[in-house]
């Protein structure tokens, strides 16, 4: 037996029969081709997942096996399987063990050893934020992202992950502990993302809580905030030229659209030289001004819509119209904008999610059945779009090439992730239909709407990819329940149903979307420009 001593203190002393298994033994390192695994080790499945085995190929074992004698001169292994399991695949000669020779012959002593080590009484893992708070400590001390990863295993993202999270203020670390369960190291960084910001911070913990993706939450946030740095540019921009910038339509104000100079329509153009130029926005649209004249009079302005003359002994003029468009709309219009929004969000995170879906090795067993079914139905999105997708650069962006090289894949790619490369032109036929730029592909989400892609279609998509591990957010999970969208809280929703001032005519042959005809009223299409 070729036994290499690393520690020269003396062997253990005493200790009865059950002791704790390292009870100041010395560690040693043994060749591993003198271990044999315990023939009735009770942990049948050894977990060998790619982060453990990238840790044991980088920086070897760290934590001594127990093992003792066997009758044929080996030693056999009583608690550490998995090491020795990943030691052998990342093609280690030896290994650290703790020989405890009073083990020989005690069956039983062996099985309670295993109980020990592995039991939660006696050891209890790090959570994500004690791993996070101990990968950041060791990047304060001086290790690079690169030396972490390697000794962890974990992917770049993943420690990038941590380290985010390992720097979250102490207000944030007791709100997450409240939540009742563990945070992952993804949800701990995004935590760690709005960090400092109450509000924001506030809407992710309140989602954990109702048990909401998290992930959507965060993009919306994301979304907001960009859009009200695009709103804070534009007052400066406005203010630079001389436009004055109000909270709302003051006082003896009227807007450009409602006004007339010498028998032209007021634009922001035309208006330029008006030293009573303003503007105001609207809370629904905080990146589209409405510009007005606040003083039309003074400056010869007239409005298009003048009361009807009196008629002689009739009384008072009709009173004089409202503009048209002036206001924020009802509950049924502001659905409709939070709508779109959550929509546009939850395409961005289902991409990210579809891209980490394309690129596993093997494919989900549920991904074949889906195929089946599509080919064989060719519903409305892969008519219109499978037969170019690869060559798009949507395809190129989820699948992470471009489509010539999944072609030329085909020929190498092992078995078990030909279905992925299958699947991809489909998910990106889905998504070009789905999620595009235009008013009708965002409209997917709204029941009473038509759309490329079609409500059933949209819904039998979004399923599968819950059924393979992608969480749905609010919008889309009433999408693929085939329910109308009522907000993100169905607790608090916005409107039981859209307004009729919003509503816009669906497809006659699909269930859940009223026969109307083709058409699109201007009240909404003037919104979906909008939002």
């Amino acid at each position: 037996m070729t036994v290499t001593t690393t520690d020269d203190q003396a062997a253990a002393s005493g200790g009865g029969p059950d002791r704790p298994p390292w009870a100041a033994m010395p560690a040693a390192m043994i060749v591993v081709d003198q271990l044999t695994a315990h023939p009735g080790n009770v942990r049948d499945d050894l977990h060998l997942d790619a982060e453990f085995c990238a840790s044991i190929a980088e920086a070897g074992v760290r934590v001594p096996l127990l093992v003792t004698t066997a009758g044929d001169g080996g030693l056999r292994v009583i608690e550490g399987h998995r090491r020795l399991a990943a030691a052998i695949r990342a093609g280690l000669s030896e290994v650290p063990c703790v020989l405890d020779a009073a083990r020989a012959g005690d069956d039983a002593g062996q099985f309670l050893d295993m109980a020990v080590a592995n039991g939660a009484g006696y050891r209890r893992n790090f959570t994500a934020q004690q791993e996070a708070d101990a990968l950041f400590a060791a990047s304060e001390a001086g290790a690079t992202r690169t030396r972490i990863r390697k000794a962890t295993g974990r992917s770049a993202g993943q420690v990038k992950a941590a380290l985010q999270a390992g720097s979250l203020s102490a207000e944030t670390r007791t709100r997450a502990a409240r939540l009742g369960r563990q945070p992952d190291l993804e949800t701990l960084a995004l935590l760690a993302e709005f960090d400092g910001d109450d509000d924001a911070v506030g809407q992710l913990v309140r989602a954990l809580t109702a048990g909401y993706g998290v992930e959507h939450v965060a993009e919306r946030i994301r979304r907001d905030r960009a859009e009200a740095a695009q709103h804070e540019q534009l007052v400066t921009e406005l203010t630079a030229t001389g436009v004055t910038v109000t909270d709302t339509l003051p006082d003896g104000a009227r807007r450009l659209d409602v006004l007339t100079h010498d028998g032209d329509e007021l634009t922001p153009a035309s208006h330029a030289q008006c030293p009573a130029r303003g503007a105001f926005f609207s809370s629904l649209y905080p990146l589209d001004p409405v510009h007005y004249c606040a003083s039309p009079d003074a400056y010869g302005h007239i409005w298009k819509y003048q009361p009807a003359p009196a008629e002689p002994g009739g009384g008072a003029p009709d009173p004089v119209p409202d503009p048209p468009g002036g206001g924020d709309g009802g509950p049924g219009r502001r659905l409709v904008i939070e709508g779109n929004k959550a929509w546009a969000a939850a395409a961005e995170v289902r991409k990210r999610w579809l891209r980490t879906l394309l690129a596993r090795r093997t494919a989900p067993k549920e991904v074949m059945p889906f195929l089946a079914r599509q080919l064989l139905t060719m519903p409305e999105p892969l008519c219109a779009s499978l037969g170019t997708a690869h060559q798009t650069g949507l395809f190129a962006d989820l699948a992470g090439q471009a489509g010539g090289e999944a072609v030329q894949a085909c020929d190498t790619s092992p078995a078990g992730r030909l279905p992925l490369l299958m699947l991809a032109p489909v998910v990106t036929a889905y998504e070009r239909e789905m999620s595009g730029d235009s008013g009708d592909r965002r409209s997917t989400w709204r029941a009473d709407r038509y759309s490329p892609c079609s409500w059933r279609a949209a819904g039998s998509y979004l399923a599968f990819l819950a059924s393979v591990g992608y969480e749905l957010a609010p919008i889309e999970q009433a999408v693929a329940d085939g329910v109308s969208y009522t907000g993100d809280h169905p607790g608090e929703p916005l409107i039981t149903a859209l307004d009729s001032d919003t509503e816009d005519p669906g497809q006659p042959d699909e269930p859940g979307r009223p026969d109307a005809g083709s058409g699109q009223d201007a009240d909404t299409a003037g919104e979906e420009a909008a939002a």
